[in-house]
Parts: C-alpha cells; sequence; structure tokens
C-alpha cells in the first residue's frame, strides 16, 4: 500500500462545518487508495470536536451516532487537512471564494457544506450567542447567554475560564438555566456538574414542543407539514416517556 502509485490531486477542496457528514465526506475521499488530496480544507468553528474534552463526562452535548471521540482522533485530521478555525459569513460564488468572518478569503475549486442541523431558538428572540461575530441584524449579544451549538462553546465554559469561575464560586454562587427539551440538555448539565457547578445551582427549563414556532404556521392545518417536521427539528430527549420522568425524577432534589 505504501509502494503502490498515487494520483496526486491538488484541487482547492473546502468543506465548511465539523459535522458528521463533513467527517465522513473527508474521510471517504483520504480512503481512496489510488489518490492523494493535497488540499483539503476544513473551516470549523471552534476547531476540531475531538479537542474539545478528554472524557466522555466533560462533553457538553450529545455524543455522536457516527464517530466516537476516539475514532475521530485515529483518523488525524490535524495532519492530512488543513483545518481553520472560523465561521463562514459569505460565499462569492462568482470568484469561487468563501468569505470568513474576520474578512479572509478562502478560494476553492469544490466547496462542499456540512454544517448540520444548528439550534435557532436564540435567533427567533433576536439574540445571538456569545461566540457568534459579527453579529447579525437586529439582533443582539446578552452577557452570559450561550446556545448549545456555540461554536466555542468549550472555550466559554473552560475549567478556569470567566463563566466557571462565576458558576463554582463557593463564597458568591452563580446560579445556571439550562433551557431545552433535547438530549444536548442533559449532556450540558452532566458537563457543568463534571466541571465543579453544585447541581443545586442548576435549573433545567424543558420547552413546550412548538414552544418556538412561528405564529405563521398554523399546526393545525393538515396542508402544513411543519407538524410532521417538528419531532425532526426539535427532538424530544427520550422517546419513552417513562424514561424521561425517571431521568428528571433523579435530577430533582
Amino acid at each position: 500500500m505504501l509502494s503502490e502509485y498515487k494520483i496526486i490531486k491538488n484541487s482547492r477542496i473546502v468543506v465548511v462545518g465539523a459535522s458528521d457528514t463533513s467527517m465522513s465526506f473527508i474521510e471517504a475521499l483520504l480512503s481512496i487508495s489510488y489518490l492523494q488530496f493535497t488540499n483539503i480544507i476544513l473551516i470549523a468553528p471552534g476547531g476540531l470536536p475531538q479537542h474539545h474534552y478528554n472524557q466522555k463526562k466533560q462533553n457538553l452535548k450529545s455524543y455522536s451516532t457516527s464517530y466516537t471521540n476516539q475514532e475521530l482522533k485515529r483518523l488525524m485530521l490535524e495532519t492530512r487537512v488543513r483545518v481553520i478555525n472560523a465561521r463562514m459569513t459569505d460565499i462569492d460564488r462568482s470568484d469561487k471564494n468563501v468569505i470568513l468572518h474576520d474578512g479572509t478569503v478562502v478560494p476553492y475549486d469544490t466547496l462542499v457544506l456540512g454544517m448540520g442541523i444548528q439550534d435557532k431558538t436564540l435567533n427567533s428572540l433576536k439574540y445571538v450567542s456569545r461566540g457568534i461575530a459579527p453579529i447579525p441584524e437586529k439582533c443582539m449579544r446578552c452577557d452570559g447567554l450561550i446556545s448549545i451549538d456555540d461554536p466555542y462553546l468549550y472555550q466559554h465554559l473552560r475549567p478556569g475560564g470567566t463563566l466557571m469561575s462565576q458558576l463554582t464560586d463557593r463564597r458568591r454562587q452563580s446560579n445556571c438555566v439550562i433551557y431545552g427539551r433535547t438530549l444536548h440538555t442533559y449532556c450540558c448539565i452532566q458537563g457543568l456538574i463534571e466541571r465543579g457547578v453544585k447541581p443545586e445551582n442548576i435549573t433545567l427549563v424543558v420547552p413546550k414542543e412548538n414552544c418556538h414556532v412561528e405564529e405563521s404556521y398554523d399546526l393545525e392545518d393538515p396542508d402544513n407539514n411543519m407538524k410532521q417536521d417538528l419531532p425532526h427539528i426539535y427532538p424530544n430527549a427520550f422517546e419513552d416517556e417513562q424514561i424521561e420522568e425517571k431521568i428528571r425524577s433523579i435530577l430533582q432534589f
């Protein structure tokens, strides 16, 4: 395999997002035995996901069903592709350029968008998370308000950081409110407790399934597909109601 001749491919392939789809696409390219891609660029806000934590309990989000932390480390993407820690804000299709949030221009020959589904609760309330820059029009940033899909979530909540120091301060206790109904919600609670936050300082708020649906959508309209899509857009944390009640009873004190 090492001595087999490989065809060099210098095409500029830009992949946006560090989702399972993006990782799978890059792995498929790197696994082709007779081709060697020399110019693959991964634009991943916050960096590669396997660099955010070392142990499972330190994870603030639900685990991927396609790649575990160990599997991502074995791919060694940081040594095989160029990783850019930035957010894409625009695409210049005429000149084939990707514009990043700091104004950097990344040219491409092939562009793959694999951002995945992201939580838009704050956007519906005209707020943006702490790590989003620049701030979109008609939106504002509130100190201490963070989305679970913030690209710099692990940096904001890193041990020894400003927010974690406030939440773990034994002299002046600070409360933390976790808002959501997905599996990320419960994983975030576990991650905060693992970082030293007292359980009694955490409040869980579970909204209704259609809480953030725009008023223009009529969920009772049989021709409206929004009601059918809600379980996929905003899924429940657990498929079984008894399991969900059991978990909530364990969390209560």
